[in-house]
């Protein structure tokens, strides 16, 4: 009982979280990745930043998603792109 508990919390919070990512863009705009880095090991958020000269503003509208505590080696991270 308790796991389908947290489950639907979790389904929640993500739904909740798409909805605010995608006003953010426009209604009918989602966006294009035009340059993509696969995360290695050691890579923080902040490495990659400034390893590419992103700001933090343009990383998290990018990567709107992504957990920086929990970042993966071969996760994809998204640099720069546009809404469609």
């Amino acid at each position: 009982m308790l796991f389908s508990f947290v489950l639907l919390f979790l389904l929640s919070v993500n739904i909740a979280e798409s909805r605010i990512v995608s006003s953010g863009l426009g209604s009918n705009s989602a966006l294009i990745c035009s340059k993509i880095y696969g995360a290695n090991i050691g890579d923080t958020c902040f490495s990659i930043m400034q390893q590419f000269s992103v700001t933090p503003e343009a990383f998290t509208t990018f990567n709107p998603n992504l957990n920086c505590d929990k970042m993966f080696v071969g996760e994809w991270i998204c640099l720069d792109g546009a809404s469609s």
